[in-house]
This record gives structure tokens, C-alpha cells and sequence, in this order.
């Protein structure tokens, strides 16, 4: 009795974690098979579009670049619905470096990390460039995103 228990609780678990993972639209990564992922430099105040194979849309406005840091705002209507949800977030790119015996360096990950743009159920991952630019990943077979003027973030999406 207790395996079945066990095993009826381990198929809810995957079965909810998989309507999670379907929600949401991981952009920088597509299979192998499709090629390699594009990058898009982002400037301060760009709009990007974003736009699924499934049909739902975000913008995604970068308002400042700092050293190592990017703030955005978004917005964000899943496919097939009336209602647009919006936020701000903030990346991250943090790194501790350790001299290599090549010259190099290597990079280790430090706890204030975090490159993951969220607009909605979409995320991308974003690296830093310079103090007014950032670039932005995406797949082709995952999203499709375009640049647009800065008035456009108040548009119907």
C-alpha cells in the first residue's frame, strides 16, 4: 500500500511539473537538431518583441544598463487570451575570476547572479555588453523577436 501511495504521489508530481514546464517559453534554448541560438544587442529603451510558435506575445523594454546589471519593465498576453499582465525585473551577470594557468581566467557563477529575463510565462537569458547595451538569446525555433521603437511598449500585443 505504501508503494502505490508512493508511486500515485510521484506521478502527480511529474504530471504538475510537466503543466509547468508547458507554460513556459524558455527562448534560449531549442534542440540541437534546429541549429544554434541567435543573440540580439539590446540598447537602452529598445522594445523587443517576442512572439512564440504557440501564439503568445511579450514586450520587453530595457530602461537602464549599469556595470553588470540591466533593469526592464514587460508585458506579457498568452495566447489565446484577453488579459495582458505587466512587471519590471532586473539580470545580473556576476562573476568571481581566478587567473588560469593558460592566461586566461576562469569564471565561477557568484549567488547575485541571475541572467534570466521573465516577461510573462517567456524567458531568455541576457548578458551583459557595455553601460548602454545588453544582448538578449533566443532560439528561431522557439521565438521569433524584433526591435522596436520605444513608443512601442504601450501598443495593443
Amino acid at each position: 500500500m505504501k508503494l502505490l501511495r508512493f508511486i500515485v504521489s510521484s506521478v502527480v508530481v511529474v504530471a504538475l511539473t510537466i503543466s509547468v514546464l508547458a507554460d513556459t517559453y524558455d527562448i534560449s534554448h531549442g534542440p540541437a537538431s534546429a541549429g544554434k541560438r541567435k543573440s540580439q544587442l539590446v540598447t537602452t529603451n529598445d522594445v523587443v518583441f517576442i512572439r512564440t510558435p504557440s501564439g503568445a506575445v511579450a514586450v520587453v523594454q530595457f530602461t537602464s544598463f549599469d556595470a553588470d546589471t540591466a533593469s526592464y519593465r514587460w508585458r506579457y498576453r498568452a495566447a489565446n487570451s484577453q488579459s495582458i499582465s505587466s512587471g519590471k525585473g532586473q539580470v545580473r551577470e556576476s562573476y568571481d575570476r581566478k587567473p588560469n594557468a593558460a592566461g586566461g581566467y576562469d569564471l565561477t557563477p557568484k549567488a547575485d547572479r541571475g541572467i534570466t529575463v521573465r516577461a510573462g510565462d517567456v524567458r531568455a537569458e541576457w548578458s551583459y555588453a557595455s553601460t548602454t547595451n545588453g544582448w538578449l538569446y533566443f532560439h528561431p525555433s522557439r521565438a521569433t523577436i524584433q526591435i522596436l521603437n520605444s513608443s512601442a511598449f504601450d501598443k495593443d500585443l
